[in-house]
């Protein structure tokens, strides 16, 4: 299987200064690079990724340009190969909430099951959240944010992923917490990938 981790809210041209969601870690009043969703998703990604290559998968991560641009190298990628394929879209939720979630596009089936699978990894590692959610994401509603992040992606399985609320889930904004994110995540691709 390959598996192209996307480390969002970094690397776009357009929007330089975007490092997505943040949150005072700390309690002293500002925000420093290590409490920016940027930082954490590409500390997760890279967890994952050598998580993902111990276990014998191969991994393509991207990490710049536009989402257009992103998809149309994974597009570009994924047209050399003839195996499952799964497409991440990196990212870390705030605003309060109290669960993880997995987005797919509302026409996947595939997608879905991905979903489902990322769903028990992550409830298999993390004991500090009781719920993870799936979540169809379409163009025209409250997920649009994410259908884009995926949408243009083609031949492999795509999710938008957001497994914690920083805000939220605080502490495991650290290295042991990136690690069991990561773990969970590896569970649930595997898992995916054993059922196709």
């Amino acid at each position: 299987m390959i598996v192209f981790i996307d480390r969002q809210h970094a690397g776009k041209p357009s929007k330089i200064d975007d490092r997505g969601a943040s949150v005072d870690i700390n309690g002293d009043g500002d925000i420093a690079s290590d409490e920016l969703e940027a930082h954490w998703t590409g500390y997760i990604s890279l967890m994952l990724e050598m998580r993902l290559v111990n276990m014998g998968y191969k991994v393509i991560p991207l990490c710049d340009g536009s989402y257009a641009s992103r998809h149309a190298r994974v597009n570009d990628y994924a047209s050399r190969y003839d195996e499952p394929m799964v497409y991440l879209a990196m990212h870390l939720n705030a605003g309060g909430g109290s669960y993880g979630a997995f987005f797919h596009d509302h026409r996947s089936t595939a997608g879905k099951e991905l979903a489902n699978a990322l769903c028990d990894g992550m409830r298999s590692s993390i004991k500090t959240i009781r719920e993870f959610k799936t979540i169809e994401c379409k163009p025209d509603n409250w997920t649009k944010n994410a259908f884009y992040t995926i949408k243009g992606v083609g031949k492999p399985v795509s999710i938008c992923c957001e497994p914690i609320f920083m805000d939220t889930h605080m502490d495991l904004l650290n290295a042991f917490g990136a690690s069991q994110i990561a773990i969970g995540m590896a569970v649930g691709l595997q898992k995916w990938e054993q059922s196709q």
